[in-house]
């Protein structure tokens, strides 16, 4: 009798369990990446500050962004010392790269 309990309390139990799914969409979400942001600036896309700009290098750190045109800035205190409007498309990796007379 026991055994036959035994057997029907595993049989509910792992009926319980759900199936184990992975959705995968095929392609990778757009990127952008930072080079030579000096230190204390930070990067705004579309007006929102991201955090500081040294992060976003691509090593390891970069910003994921929706699909389509950003308004990027870096600013550096009150100073705006890059600014562009960048279309980045799905999968790719935009990289900025800051010019020489915007590094300290």
């Amino acid at each position: 009798m026991k055994a036959i309990v035994a057997a029907l309390l595993l049989c509910l139990l792992s009926a319980c369990v759900l199936p184990q799914t992975t959705v995968r969409s095929g392609s990778t979400q757009p990127s952008i990446v930072v080079k030579g942001a000096p230190a204390g600036t930070v990067l705004y896309v579309d007006g929102l500050a991201m955090g500081a700009a040294q992060q976003y290098d691509g090593n390891p750190n970069v910003l994921v962004v929706l699909e389509g045109v950003h308004q990027v800035e870096i600013h550096q205190g009150s100073t705006v010392i890059y600014h562009d409007k960048v279309y980045v498309g799905s999968g790719e990796t935009r990289a900025l790269s800051l010019p020489p007379s915007a590094q300290p």
